[in-house]
């Protein structure tokens, strides 16, 4: 999904890691030399944050955003691999972290509540697990507006969006137009799929688990609870 996609994906993700930063250093206090793992770690972007608090481990599905993480961060350990299946590794982490809409990509809500089992089983007793997903507004959104444009002297895209037969999930087309050395541009082309949840079937999945809920928020914001007209809702839950 993301293999042509990490030619380009540094320079289009438009967020915020620094409020991720924030929100993990204020439930990681001073600790240290613990063992965590990045899920779903993309290029790597968010491993510094998290070296300050001990050893990490990163997974991704795309080899090519793991080659891409680990020129970053070359002294980690990587694995190309599926959130469903980061039991084999046979590790207990004290801390997970699963940032900027991993969990919107699992296909189903089967899928969904094995990916929360796989993390809870992945963790240490009183280990945290930090996630984010997209609202139902996010989605709706995205299929009103339905076509998506960026230019800049390097990069432009094409992003179309469109509603399926299920419930709360966009399928996306991409069309990137790259500039090469040469002045010519290289045409890529990427297809997504994502789906979310109401919160109440997330938060009955997860405490159906194991998982209690210490906090949720939205939008990067610790006191907003406002569900309904945010983008973006980031759970905190612990083992």
């Amino acid at each position: 999904m993301y293999e042509n996609l990490s030619i380009v994906y540094d320079k289009l993700m438009d967020v915020d890691y620094d409020a991720y930063a924030n929100i993990i250093a204020q439930e990681l206090g001073d600790k240290k030399d613990l063992l965590i793992l990045d899920l779903g770690c993309g290029s790597g972007t968010m491993i510094p944050y998290l070296k300050k608090y001990g050893q990490v481990f990163a997974v991704d599905n795309s080899e090519q955003m793991l080659s891409i993480a680990s020129s970053k961060s070359p002294d980690n350990n990587f694995f190309a691999m599926d959130l469903l299946e980061i039991s084999n590794l046979g590790y207990e982490f004290d801390f997970i972290l699963s940032a900027f809409d991993v969990f919107n990509y699992l296909p189903d809500f089967t899928s969904f509540k094995d990916g929360l089992k796989e993390v809870y089983c992945s963790l240490k007793s009183g280990g945290k697990f930090i996630f984010d997903i997209h609202t139902p507004k996010k989605m709706r959104d995205m299929i009103d507006n339905q076509v998506f444009a960026y230019e800049n002297d390097e990069i432009s895209y094409l992003w179309f969006a469109y509603e399926t037969e299920q419930e709360l999930e966009v399928e996306s087309e991409l069309t990137f137009f790259i500039k090469q050395k040469n002045g010519l541009y290289r045409r890529l082309e990427q297809f997504h799929t994502q789906r979310t949840y109401e919160i109440e079937d997330i938060s009955s999945a997860a405490k159906e688990i194991g998982f209690k809920i210490n906090k949720y928020f939205c939008d990067f914001e610790l006191y907003n609870k406002d569900y309904e007209n945010s983008d973006r809702i980031i759970f905190i839950l612990e083992k």
